[in-house]
């Protein structure tokens, strides 16, 4: 058993300080047992949270690797003119999904900022959308989230120092991750879609 340990031994420790740490663990787990912890509530609830968290990590994790996908050129030149453009969104945000399928009991926020400063899943969204299109509902800080791309408007003095340096393989593996996320979200509701989810009133 210890031999199947020490493969996992971190480098800057030697076999004798590995040899100790595994028994210092073990000597606190039986003390943890022998007070009674492992047949406390509150511990079963936190293994129990971690198990399903494990869980899930590695589900994600394994689905995430399955996925292939291929970002064009076509992509990459947007995201390289973009850089050269001052971006016009309204943020709105509705209590529920109806609510944003019917595009009633909103609020709005407009969002005025040249492409290079907004967050990565802004600029996903935006090199997904024409001026007056909409992004999907999407579950946020708040609500259900909506973004209207306004319109672009090319910035008429470019920071060549921001614009000027284009690291391709970077922006190609941005794209890569986003189009896997956004293709987990799709698993996701597909499953949830296709689960029987009861609730008591």
């Amino acid at each position: 058993e210890f031999n199947k340990m020490l493969e996992h031994k971190p480098a800057w420790m030697t076999k004798k300080q590995f040899m100790d740490s595994v028994i210092d663990k073990q000597i606190l787990i039986q003390e943890a047992i022998k007070t009674g912890i492992n047949k406390e509530e509150s511990f079963r609830r936190a293994v129990e949270n971690f198990y399903e968290q494990s869980l899930i990590k590695i589900l994600l994790d394994r689905k995430l690797k399955s996925l292939v996908v291929d970002v064009s050129d076509d992509e990459i030149a947007k995201y390289e003119n973009y850089l050269g453009y001052r971006i016009f969104l309204t943020r709105f945000v509705y209590p529920d999904l109806d609510s944003a399928r019917s595009g009633k009991n909103c609020t709005g926020e407009k969002i005025d900022n040249e492409f290079i400063n907004l967050s990565d899943d802004l600029k996903f969204i935006v090199l997904n959308l024409e001026p007056g299109q909409s992004s999907k509902p999407r579950q946020g800080k708040g609500g259900i989230i909506v973004y209207r791309l306004d319109k672009i408007e090319k910035i008429k003095k470019p920071d060549n120092g921001r614009t000027g340096i284009f690291n391709l393989k970077k922006v190609s593996v941005f794209l890569q991750d986003m189009k896997k996320e956004q293709l987990l979200e799709e698993w996701t509701d597909k499953l949830r879609a296709s689960a029987h989810i009861w609730r008591k009133k």
